[in-house]
């Protein structure tokens, strides 16, 4: 989680910035700020207002707007969080010995977040989704996927005409059927359509796809012409 810049006075740190207790304080508070936000977008879009966010972390606008000076810096803080948390599975699927179980644990757990986090994630992902400030988690994604996919691939599990994109794609594919709006759809229904995909992962009685692959540099570095 990152931590707020210091406040600074004519150049002279504030107390935020030396007392353990208030940077513990402050820390807190974001967190807050930023659950809080997370489920008010889910519920009412980027139209809903600070003071409701504000008002449900249990802090007031000033602390809100000293932490997030403008809503797009909440709406960056909150798909930052989320994308270090798929950093963070990334890497400890990339732990898993077998290659075809890291791919099946990768999925799963990208899956199983983007379903969580749906509401929220649908309110922001059209706003700040390509923000300069989440290129480096962009391509820490991007690099992860491949060395799971690589690995996959090296050991002859995985078919080899994916990349580190498609698997980016497909994960939001099998997550879409759990923002489907029909009453008594089981909410684990996701994981059928997911069994479904890894099978086409597969080498075997595999055809060639059309089209290419989208390439990377649009995930990483989307506003670059």
């Amino acid at each position: 989680m990152r931590f707020p810049f210091p406040h600074r006075v004519s150049g002279i740190a504030t107390l935020e910035e030396t007392s353990p207790a208030l940077r513990a304080d402050a820390a807190r508070n974001r967190m807050r700020i930023l659950a809080a936000a997370s489920d008010v977008f889910a519920e009412r879009g980027l139209d809903a207002s600070t003071a409701e966010i504000a008002r449900r972390a249990g802090v007031g606008e000033a602390t809100l707007f000293r932490r997030f000076p403008t809503k797009d810096d909440l709406v960056v803080a909150i798909l930052a969080e989320h994308m270090d948390g798929v950093i963070a599975a990334a890497e400890a699927c990339l732990e898993e010995p077998d290659p075809w179980r890291s791919i099946e644990r990768f999925f799963e757990a990208m899956v199983e977040m983007q379903v969580g986090d749906r509401g929220a994630l649908d309110a922001v992902k059209d706003e700040c989704m390509t923000s300069p400030a989440l290129m480096g988690r962009r391509k820490r994604v991007m690099e992860l996927m491949s060395r799971i996919l690589r690995r996959g691939q090296e050991a002859g599990v995985v078919r080899d005409d994916l990349t580190a994109p498609d698997l980016g794609l497909l994960t939001a594919a099998a997550s879409s059927v759990g923002g489907l709006a029909f009453p008594g759809l089981r909410p684990d229904l996701w994981r059928r359509y997911l069994g479904v995909i890894l099978d086409g992962m597969r080498p075997e009685g595999a055809t060639r796809l059309r089209p290419a692959p989208p390439p990377r540099r649009v995930f990483e570095d989307p506003r670059r012409p």
